[in-house]
């Protein structure tokens, strides 16, 4: 049965397939397969399998079988552990230097997979398909059209009709595969010695071979661990799969050479065998199987008979343990024949040297004391795996398999490298992603944001937003952080700091959850910046921190503005003096005129918004070294945004203002989709000079009810609770520089001075220096109001 391009087909000859394949194939190389897609095909197949009663001729357990394999977290936990987060980024692999690398798929990957075992093929398939590859699958003779049933009801489940183009199922005859080979780049076939070099002998030049052959497990034990459970958990992992899995124990090595242990050991095994093997169904041997079978048990038997070797069998029709007192090894019959031998743990490399090739899983069993020292012993001679007896065939999630990582043999590693000029503030190469599918999906407000129920991912937590004296808390996965902070890397460097150059001072305010202070923390240190984690006082005493820039020969500083307009007016003769402060970098609020002016004095050269974003979504833009105060560039690898109307869910027009929705791309530990984060902006139209291919946005200011002032957000709402009278407000700056808030009000000022001491967040911007404010009674009807609309405004922004 074939399968191309989603379609089964009984009646298309080979000749046929290859040559439509191949007139498609340069189409299918050039469109990158999103891991995106390819998840969410598994999960919708796997919910398929769940829930409905399936055509396919599937038992119990492998239909759960699949259902586990086809897991989204598993499938991206194996992608992450064997190739890396955004393995297929082409990026920067040190910020100090233009040499770019990325893993990339192989192309057209061939798959020629064996009999025994009836799903490996559509796993192979599928975990050729998470490093991107086009797959041809040529099944075993005996498959019948199993497989290519399968991979048709997992591209069924593909709503975006992508990965039909990716996987074709060709039956051929085992002199047709070379026919097959010929186009591949590279070849993935399992199977034994000789079937594995026939194979090969027909690769094209180049292509490269991922060869699965026949490996060898055995148990390894210390007398000591002996016991009835431990010889019935080896008895078990003998039967259950007849020893036909590579994981299956073939031999039982024993860390003695006494004869008499070794005697009793085997005597308690055979007596596991009685107790368990009817535990396990068995297989029936081929004539083949069976003969070879009773040849080894009878060999065993004449060399003790006739050559006096020291030793002995125990043997029914449905097992056999042979032990023979020697470390000559030699593969086991299979069909629940188990070798005993004794190797002492100083004979383990010598003994096992031979067979060094084909060692896969040891189950080791030994006191917990021992685990350690043997493990090393056991890796040194050549076992790649070693696992509990109970889980010899089960793995986890990323776990290499016979030594290796099996997505990086189906991957290839390229690179890209620059001149120093070119490009020189790019972190990375890579093409934008697309749109994430938002048809239907409503608006998501603060308080949706809020009521989400806290997600098992989630594993760090940020203060967000909030003004009620509840913390309001965002939670993130340890991958999203990694993540989101790389993206605030390469922002900050696109921003102009020079990690090979620069030396930083981390200013950001620490404590009470606020992420700031670590969140760069994590991006300077994944920048490889040379940096100094200070934090912001938490007075107004700047005099420490001035001293240690001079003695660190600090170049960099990053902060809120308030702290640093504090810090240069505090301490404006020392850092004049110095001089040596060339670059701030800061969060948050726009930065005053007067501000601007101090720090420029002081030969302060470069003054830039270090990043964009909110603690709830995450950070969300980054400015270049091209751009406007207030330009930012989208951080489009992690997240996608929109600007909608301020009174409908629509698009804004060409450069109109509305409101900024965010969906996360990457984020785990919540939910952030159309996420509605209260501030607005428009598009900027054009490409920017910096090169940059990101879209960039220019950010306007708050439209809902929160407000940034000073280095916080401060309610408008919790502000008229406080007061309980009208008021206006008008933001501005003092002739000192500082964002001042003037408030208009009624009533008296002492009244209203004394209704704001409750309000505990602006009393501690007050406190700490950030903010000054100013109260004038005034009548509502003498507040200002809009010479257009003749309306009062409740907010007048001057800052700017």
């Amino acid at each position: 049965m074939f399968l191309i391009n989603g379609q089964l087909h009984s009646d298309i000859n080979l000749d046929n397939a290859v040559q439509q394949l191949l007139l498609e194939l340069p189409l299918r190389l050039q469109t990158p397969l999103e891991t995106s897609t390819l998840l969410a095909a598994t999960e919708a197949f796997a919910e398929r399998l769940l829930h409905q009663t399936s055509a396919l001729a599937l038992d119990a357990g492998q239909r759960q079988a699949l259902i586990d394999f086809c897991q989204p977290a598993a499938l991206q936990a194996k992608l992450d552990r064997e190739l890396g987060l955004q393995p297929d980024s082409l990026r920067r692999i040190d910020y100090r230097q233009p040499r770019f690398e990325r893993w990339s798929p192989l192309g057209l990957v061939v798959h020629i997979t064996p009999a025994n075992a009836p799903l490996l093929a559509f796993c192979a398939v599928l975990e050729s398909l998470l490093s991107g590859n086009v797959n041809w699958l040529r099944p075993s003779s005996s498959d019948g059209g199993f497989t290519a049933q399968l991979l048709q009801a997992l591209l069924e489940a593909d709503a975006s009709g992508q990965l039909a183009g990716y996987v074709a199922v060709l039956p051929t005859t085992t002199g047709q595969i070379g026919q097959l080979c010929k186009h591949a780049n590279g070849v993935a076939a399992w199977g034994g010695e000789s079937a594995l070099h026939a194979i090969r002998q027909q690769l094209a030049p180049g292509c490269r071979w991922i060869d699965w052959g026949h490996r060898i497990s055995f148990a390894y034990l210390t007398p000591d661990a002996a016991s009835p459970t431990v010889f019935d958990a080896i008895v078990d992992e003998v039967c259950r799969l007849d020893q036909q899995a590579c994981s299956s124990p073939q031999w039982l090595l024993v860390d003695s050479d006494d004869a008499v242990v070794m005697s009793d050991i085997g005597a308690q095994l055979a007596e596991a065998f009685e107790r368990r093997v009817g535990q396990w169904p068995a297989l029936t041997p081929t004539l083949e199987e069976a003969s070879q079978v009773t040849t080894c048990t009878a060999m065993a038997q004449l060399r003790q008979s006739f050559t006096g070797q020291t030793g002995q069998v125990w043997n029914t029709p449905g097992w056999r343990v042979i032990w023979s007192h020697d470390r000559q090894l030699e593969p086991s019959a299979l069909f629940r024949s188990l070798l005993l031998k004794p190797v002492p743990r100083e004979l383990l490399t010598g003994t096992l040297q031979p067979w060094r090739n084909v060692l896969q899983s040891c189950a080791l069993l030994c006191p917990e004391a021992q685990i350690g020292e043997l493990a090393q012993t056991l890796i040194a001679a050549g076992v790649t795996r070693i696992a509990p007896i109970g889980a010899i065939h089960d793995g986890y999630d990323g776990e290499p398999h016979d030594g290796v990582y099996a997505l990086q043999r189906l991957s290839r590693r390229v690179s890209v490298s620059l001149p120093p000029s070119m490009l020189a503030s790019r972190a990375a190469l890579d093409r934008l992603p697309l749109p994430p599918a938002l048809a239907g999906v409503p608006l998501m407000d603060k308080q949706t944001f809020v009521n989400q129920p806290p997600d098992p991912a989630a594993q760090l937590y940020f203060r967000s937003g909030g003004s009620s004296g509840t913390p309001v808390l965002s939670g993130f996965s340890h991958d999203d952080f990694q993540r989101q902070m790389r993206a605030t890397a390469d922002g900050l460097f696109a921003a102009g700091l020079d990690p090979a150059r620069d030396r930083v001072m981390n200013l950001f305010f620490s404590g009470g959850l606020y992420g700031g202070f670590s969140s760069f923390t994590k991006v300077l240190e994944q920048l490889q910046v040379r940096h100094w984690p200070m934090g912001a006082p938490a007075d107004d005493d700047y005099q420490e921190i001035a001293q240690i820039i001079i003695e660190q020969q600090i170049t960099v500083l990053i902060g809120m503005p308030g702290t640093l307009h504090r810090l240069f007016l505090n301490e404006q003769p020392t850092l004049r003096r110095y001089g040596a402060i060339s670059k701030v970098f800061l969060g948050g609020e726009h930065l005053s005129e007067h501000t601007r002016e101090l720090l420029h004095s002081c030969g302060v050269k470069l003054i830039r918004s270090a990043i964009y974003g909110s603690v709830d979504a995450g950070p969300l833009g980054h400015a270049c070294q091209a751009t406007a105060d207030g330009v930012f560039h989208v951080m489009s690898d992690i997240q996608h945004l929109e600007i909608v109307d301020f009174a409908h869910d629509t698009p804004a027009g060409d450069g109109e203002s509305g409101r900024l929705l965010v969906t996360s791309r990457a984020r785990q530990g919540q939910s952030v989709q159309r996420y509605d984060i209260g501030d607005s902006g428009r598009w900027l139209p054009g490409p920017c000079e910096c090169g940059l291919p990101s879209p960039r946005f220019e950010l306007l200011g708050r439209h809902g009810k929160l407000l940034r002032i000073g280095t916080d957000f401060i309610s408008l709402t919790t502000l008229a609770h406080h007061l309980q009278t009208p008021f206006q407000l008008i933001l501005d700056h003092g002739p000192d520089g500082l964002e001042r808030m003037r408030l208009r009000s009624p009533q008296a000022p002492q009244e209203t001075h004394r209704q704001l001491q409750d309000y505990q967040k602006l009393t501690s911007l007050v406190q700490t220096g950030l903010l000054t404010v100013d109260v004038e009674q005034c009548a509502v009807e003498q507040f200002a109001r809009n010479r257009h609309s003749g309306k009062t405004p409740l907010l007048i922004d001057q800052r700017r």
